[in-house]
């Protein structure tokens, strides 16, 4: 199975991830250290449903 533990964090229109790091000039988050709420980020063990299935809409739009 898949490894979808990471940081997500979504906008208006689309959602981000990142699996190991996200770093800012203000912060930085880490898989093994900070994993703190922060400008929308969270950290999640697995993909968030809300995450597939708008991942899924996108396949979708890409490959009618």
């Amino acid at each position: 199975m898949e490894d979808t533990s990471g940081f997500y964090k979504q906008t208006e229109t689309e959602w981000w991830y990142a699996p190991n790091f996200v770093y800012h000039r203000t912060y930085t988050l880490e898989r093994t250290g900070n994993r703190e709420s922060i400008d929308g980020w969270q950290w999640h063990d697995t993909a968030p449903q809300e995450y597939l299935d708008w991942l899924e809409t996108q396949q979708t739009e890409l490959n009618p």
